[in-house]
């Protein structure tokens, strides 16, 4: 079974307040109770090293690695499919970026990472144009890593309780199939006294 636990990211402190669900890890599944029912930067690390980990070991990965060599891979954001959270595009991004700086600290020669086309025109936009190398055009990534969160929120007078199902998947455009599928489940539950504080 294959470890990845490289130093915490500096995103990680970006990331303290997220407000929103959180991506998956195969079975994995908490409860936690505390004083909001957000995701918080632990809940990042715990399920991005779940994801990444589950990435390495699968052996449907390591056989295209086997057949293709380094597997071309654009990063996409995850999708907001919660119900009342708000996830805003930098910790979309985190979560499916963090993934990827774990799979390149334990395994770079495994993945090779495609910039997607809205970050290769904006970054043309500005005086970097002439050191971006080549157009989206020119490389075509094969696969895709992205996420969807999902939530159910459960309110009362005396507490409120969400559960969040987060799913990655690594998308193979040229076969549109999944070539690795994984999700990180956790509920969290609040007091009304800690919410009307």
């Amino acid at each position: 079974m294959i470890s990845i636990r490289p130093p915490r990211l500096a995103l990680l402190g970006l990331l303290a307040p997220v407000l929103v669900g959180a991506a998956g890890a195969g079975c994995a599944s908490a409860v936690a109770a505390g004083q909001n029912t957000a995701l918080d930067a632990m809940n990042l690390e715990e399920m991005t090293d779940q994801m990444a980990a589950s990435i390495a070991r699968d052996k449907k990965v390591q056989a295209a690695v086997a057949e293709e060599g380094s597997l071309k891979i654009v990063i996409q954001p995850v999708e907001n499919k919660m119900t009342g959270e708000i996830l805003p595009r930098g910790q979309a991004e985190a979560f499916t970026a963090r993934v990827r700086a774990l799979l390149s600290q334990h395994d770079p020669e495994r993945y090779t990472w495609i910039m997607n086309r809205e970050t290769f025109y904006r970054l043309r936009g500005t005086e970097l144009d002439s050191s971006l190398g080549p157009a989206p055009d020119a490389i075509n990534p094969r696969y895709a890593l992205w996420g969807q969160f999902f939530t159910i929120t459960d309110e009362s007078s005396k507490h409120r309780s969400s559960a969040y199902l987060c799913v990655f998947e690594l998308t193979d455009l040229d076969r549109r199939n999944t070539l690795w599928r994984d999700s990180y489940q956790v509920k969290k539950t609040v007091s009304k006294g800690f919410l009307d504080q």
